[in-house]
């Protein structure tokens, strides 16, 4: 293969990692010995969110490369070239960035650069920004290596390389967000269901999937199915309906409100079914309409632990109110408890002080509204995006 197909692979290569998570490793070798170099390593000389980094490394032990990265600043000692700031898209040979009478002066040089052979080289910077700055880095020329050509050669891919780690980068935000939207998901006390502008499950959070699985109501792989065919017509017109709105880009959003029998005979579900707002952006897959799905009948839970860090409650008192949250009379929590009424009315009134309420039903309005019933994040999975 010639050098200008191998140039042209390498930077397909370069736009194809950066859609991905793969190691980069077996890429920077490819790179590093087209060159015409025998050690290459991705750093991450400064960042707003972590410490100094070697985020890979072909050639050398990476431990070597963090070493010198955050005891030495090995890299950001270098973001001026040729007496400038450097930029983004921008590179240069070593003594481009630094005198060599300058890098004998520092410690790096006799710690890390002089026992590992990397006085010479060449960095590319792929991002210097309030966020962060990254570099490429060439070290250890091969005998008989060209520099004109080196150049040349970056010249070339320099700036492919640059706009990779852009869109590496923002694919990154992109899927952190898409996380946290999950994790915030979870957090719902009821089951939620998203479907995408195609009428496909987007994503449901892990009380959609615990507990839609009978009784009235199951989300399958192909969507939601209610068990009586009436009610199943009406779920899907609703659903369809969001969609379609969303879809539609009008501001004005489609909105059902409907019950979901149950042939256990518990309670109906209620259910909510709306359309998301529409994107800027109308390609491609994206969440069109959410549907809440509430469970009457579905068991109160509240911890003494986060009764104690939301309220402040002893152990006693937390007992008495979540009994009073569960709608039991104080003789009943009494008896419980093996507890005199008398008792537990006293740690019901400590329990006022504490929640600033004067009645039972507003104590009840006060724990049902506060953290308490959430899922505990410590105990949530990830929502299952589909």
């Amino acid at each position: 293969m010639d050098k200008h197909n191998q140039l042209n692979t390498l930077i397909e290569d370069i736009y194809s990692a950066a859609l991905t998570t793969d190691d980069p490793t077996p890429l920077l070798g490819r790179i590093a010995g087209f060159l015409g170099y025998e050690v290459c390593t991705l750093t991450t000389a400064r960042s707003r969110y972590t410490q100094a980094s070697c985020d890979a490394s072909w050639g050398m032990d990476p431990a070597i490369c963090e070493r010198a990265e955050r005891d030495f600043g090995a890299s950001f000692i270098c973001t001026k070239l040729n007496g400038r700031e450097v930029r983004a898209g921008e590179f240069g040979f070593f003594d481009e960035y630094v005198s060599v009478a300058d890098l004998r002066s520092l410690p790096v040089f006799h710690e890390i650069v002089v026992p590992h052979r990397l006085q010479e080289g060449v960095k590319i910077c792929l991002e210097h920004s309030p966020e962060r700055t990254i570099f490429i880095n060439f070290m250890r020329p091969v005998p008989g290596a060209d520099r004109n050509r080196q150049r040349e050669i970056l010249g070339t891919l320099t700036p492919h390389w640059t706009r990779a780690t852009q869109i590496f980068l923002k694919l990154g935000q992109v899927d952190m967000l898409r996380q946290a939207y999950t994790e915030t998901a979870n957090l719902a006390p009821f089951a939620m269901v998203i479907f995408d502008n195609t009428g496909a499950v987007y994503l449901a959070n892990n009380r959609a999937e615990q507990s839609l699985r009978s009784d009235g109501l199951a989300l399958l792989r192909d969507g939601m199915h209610a068990a009586r065919d009436n009610e199943h017509q009406r779920l899907q017109q609703a659903i369809q309906a969001a969609i379609t709105s969303s879809n539609s880009g009008r501001r004005q959003c489609s909105t059902a409100d409907m019950r979901i029998s149950r042939p256990s005979g518990r309670r109906s579900y209620q259910v909510l079914v709306t359309s998301m707002s529409p994107a800027a952006q109308r390609w491609g897959q994206r969440p069109a309409a959410a549907v809440a799905v509430f469970d009457p009948d579905e068991e109160l839970t509240g911890t003494f632990e986060r009764c104690r860090d939301i309220f402040g409650l002893t152990r006693a008192e937390a007992q008495v109110a979540l009994g009073i949250m569960h709608g039991r009379s104080l003789g009943e929590i009494a008896s419980s408890q093996g507890n005199a009424i008398a008792t537990s009315r006293n740690l019901l009134k400590r329990v006022y002080m504490k929640t600033g309420v004067n009645r039972q039903n507003e104590l009840a309005w006060v724990m049902m509204n506060s953290p308490l019933l959430l899922p505990n994040p410590r105990d949530s999975q990830p929502a299952r995006q589909h």
